[in-house]
């Protein structure tokens, strides 16, 4: 039952603000605009993220990569000593250590596509923004036809009464 209550204000809540959007279109266009900047915002934020993220893929790949070369000369070294057993268990590991790698790239791919897309996003974005905002003739404009609208709805109804 509250529940009910609570839906029905929200709905009606949600019909006065429309309204009021509607009757307001100066309000509209700001409010708009406001999510704009806040999805713009988003987006800054998480290719940020993502950058750092790519970063940091980056550094442990680097990293990695050193850890796989000395592996690959202590399995070559261990095969030239002929300690068999030794260089299988470090053939084993060494193997571990590029499967990691392979899976660090395909992260840092996917990294790389998030951040272009994010990039496109954002440049799109740019350029809608950097079109000229209604002017206040237009604004002026739609205001005189919803008035003459509501004038010749009025009318029509004064004439079916």
């Amino acid at each position: 039952m509250q529940s009910n209550w609570w839906q029905e204000l929200e709905r009606e809540l949600e019909q006065q603000f429309d309204s009021f959007l509607k009757d307001h279109p100066a309000q509209q266009e700001l409010l708009e605009q406001e999510e704009q900047r806040a999805k713009q915002q988003r987006r800054l934020a998480r290719l940020s993220e993502v950058e750092t993220k790519a970063q940091d893929l980056r550094d442990q790949l680097l990293n990695l990569s050193e850890e796989i070369r000395g592996w690959r000369a202590r399995v070559e070294r261990a095969q030239r000593a002929g300690a068999h057993d030794l260089a299988d268990r470090a053939q084993a590991h060494l193997s571990s250590l590029m499967g990691q790698g392979r899976e660090q790239w395909q992260s840092l791919a996917a990294l790389g596509e998030e951040s272009r897309l994010l990039h496109e996003e954002i440049s799109r974005a740019e350029q809608q923004s950097a079109k000229p905002p209604k002017t206040a003739q237009e604004d002026l404009e739609q205001a005189w036809q919803r008035f003459e609208a509501e004038q010749e709805l009025e009318r029509l109804r004064r004439e079916q009464r």
